[in-house]
């Protein structure tokens, strides 16, 4: 999934390293449970300019993680 906007912008490398036991709301939080899920999140942006965020999930299924079929 991308996601992308044309808003302010900001330094991704300001951002706190993910602390996916301890909770929270987020672009950490968010990786963390993308990383948790065996995805990876990848966060592009520049002040002043938009950001492009995206994720990236495996579809097999796990034990852990199960998918229902939807018809």
């Amino acid at each position: 999934m991308d996601i992308v906007d044309d808003g302010h912008g900001f330094d991704p490398h300001r951002l706190p390293a993910p602390e996916a036991r301890s909770g929270g709301y987020g672009l950490p939080a968010m990786r963390a449970r993308v990383l948790d899920l065996g995805g990876t999140l990848t966060l592009e942006s520049v002040p002043g300019h938009g950001t492009a965020l995206a994720a990236q999930l495996p579809l097999a299924c796990s034990s852990d993680h199960p998918v229902k079929a939807t018809s």
